[in-house]
């Protein structure tokens, strides 16, 4: 693009977006129609010079939080409203919201644990300042992607870190090994077990809960193939935390698949002061309720749709 264009179009943004001119005046301006002021400031956003960000209060659904909070026996459950009926913008907007409450939880010197995830990623695009300084942030389980598929895993911990002027520490390892052998191995190599040793003295945990399907980052990063899926969905698994897979009843499945996971076990998280899960959309609806059920979880961030999704199984007796 000739620099004397890209100029113009520039020029054509700030009069329309910082100076509140109209198309039709800018045009004038310009020497050129109200059409092509048009694609102009199009372009404008399309070459990134525009970036539009729509921000508004978000209040919890508190009716069917209280609800929740009184048959699971949370300590706090915030749910989104659907202001729009987009799976991708209530997660948004679940992330902004537990981003804008972490200080109920984190405090000065507090050591937190994070998985990792299509959410966890989402999250950390949010999270910006804490009170709380000096923390230890830690990963929940390996983050090495055996695809050229990325984790993310450093994402959540970097951000987190950040927030809390603290130091994070990684699981340089992948997050499932093929035997139970080669993860006993793992476990006596000094940086591992004290990473591991550090998750389980996590005061605050922050993860999601997984589907067992091909959309999710386990099958992408090609932790799970087809296989894997099909004997997950045999054993009526409802979702997973960290790659540990459960049923709706919080049950463990899969055993030979959870003794080769790299990390946190699921009873390990029982007895956190604080277990957040952030997890939107109808289809992890069996897997909150699972987890919710298991005990994995005692503060939970969701959207409106799923946590009636969520209650509607209970309903059902599922």
């Amino acid at each position: 693009m000739e620099v004397n264009k890209q100029y113009q179009i520039m020029r054509v943004a700030r009069k329309y977006y910082e100076l509140h001119e109209g198309q039709l005046e800018i045009s004038r301006e310009e020497g050129v129609s109200k059409s092509t002021i048009s694609r102009m400031l199009q372009k404008a956003m399309d070459l990134g010079y525009v970036k539009i960000k729509v921000e508004y209060p978000l209040e919890s659904v508190n009716e069917i939080a209280r609800q929740m909070k009184e048959l699971f026996h949370l300590k706090d459950v915030f749910i989104t409203p659907n202001v729009i009926d987009d799976e991708d913008i209530s997660l948004q907007d679940t992330c902004r919201a537990l981003s804008d409450r972490l200080d109920r939880y984190i405090h000065d010197d507090c050591i937190v644990g994070v998985s990792w995830g299509k959410t966890l990623n989402c999250l950390s695009e949010y999270i910006d300042k804490m009170q709380a300084k000096n923390i230890k942030v830690v990963q929940l389980n390996g983050g090495v992607s055996k695809h050229t598929v990325p984790t993310g895993a450093g994402k959540i911990v970097d951000a987190v870190t950040k927030a809390g002027k603290g130091t994070g520490y990684m699981f340089p390892v992948p997050a499932l090994v093929d035997s139970k052998e080669i993860f006993d191995v793992l476990k006596k190599d000094s940086t591992i077990n004290s990473v591991l040793h550090m998750a389980k003295e996590a005061e605050v945990t922050i993860f999601s809960v997984g589907v067992v399907e091909k959309t999710s980052i386990l099958y992408e990063t090609g932790y799970l193939g087809d296989d894997d899926l099909e004997q997950l969905k045999i054993a009526d698994a409802a979702g997973d935390i960290a790659l540990r897979f459960f049923d709706v009843q919080g049950r463990i499945v899969n055993e030979n698949l959870n003794e080769r996971v790299v990390g946190l076990a699921l009873e390990d998280f029982r007895d956190k002061k604080y277990n957040i899960a952030i997890a939107v959309g109808e289809r992890k609806a069996a897997g909150i309720l699972g987890a919710l059920r298991g005990d994995y979880v005692n503060v939970l961030y969701t959207d409106e749709k799923t946590a009636r999704k969520v209650m509607s199984l209970v309903r059902e007796g599922q």
